[in-house]
């Protein structure tokens, strides 16, 4: 079971650097949808509505790899977004794009100058990304009758990495919703049972 991963909370300011009168300009961006990372790359355009080339690639999953996009942009296949795309999983973080805009300077690089070119241009502002550790939490609904309503809202506010996200009242009683880090979940719904003799009714959403 995966319990966290890492990501970017950030944008990284643009990293230059020069090769063969080339300049390529990276950037690392925190991205939570392939459309979110897709108009990035199209509003980068317009600011380089001139360049040569905006190569890209981007990884999504919290902690595992759900959805993924490189792109060479015309370059010959491989020697930009897949380079681009390694460094992401060199770095092994999640929910990332970068980028690297090219302004050719007039001399042909070559494959191997590319690919080379390209990974030195993502590490540069991999490098410089503020690198964050996410916790992965589930959200659990919890249904507490008026009469255990101190018991579980005093375990409920001493759980650690516990969040509350919402509190309705019923006729009955209260309806609780708590996100709570994935590998306490099952702790926290067997000691809420165990406290009530199973009155408290509890449901992972």
């Amino acid at each position: 079971m995966i319990e966290e991963f890492r990501t970017v909370l950030e944008s990284t300011q643009p990293v230059e650097i020069k090769e063969k009168n080339s300049r390529f300009i990276s950037q690392c961006f925190p991205v939570a949808t392939k459309e979110e990372a897709e108009e990035t790359v199209k509003k980068l355009w317009k600011i380089h509505y001139d360049c040569t080339h905006i190569c890209f690639a981007y990884i999504l999953g919290d902690g595992k790899i759900e959805t993924f996009r490189y792109s060479d942009d015309g370059e010959p296949t491989g020697t930009a977004g897949l380079p681009i795309y390694n460094e992401i999983l060199r770095k092994e973080l999640f929910n990332v794009l970068v980028t690297s805009v090219r302004y050719y300077g007039g001399i042909k690089l070559g494959t191997g100058g590319l690919t080379r070119t390209y990974g030195a241009s993502a590490r540069a502002a991999l490098d410089t990304a503020k690198v964050e550790t996410v916790i992965i939490k589930k959200e659990v609904s919890v249904e507490i009758p008026f009469d255990f309503t101190g018991i579980a809202m005093s375990y409920i506010g001493r759980f650690d990495g516990l969040e509350i996200k919402s509190t309705t009242y019923t006729e009955t009683g209260s309806s609780v919703t708590v996100r709570i880090p994935i590998a306490s979940v099952e702790k926290f719904i067997a000691d809420l049972v165990e406290k009530s003799s199973s009155r408290i009714n509890l449901k992972v959403i």
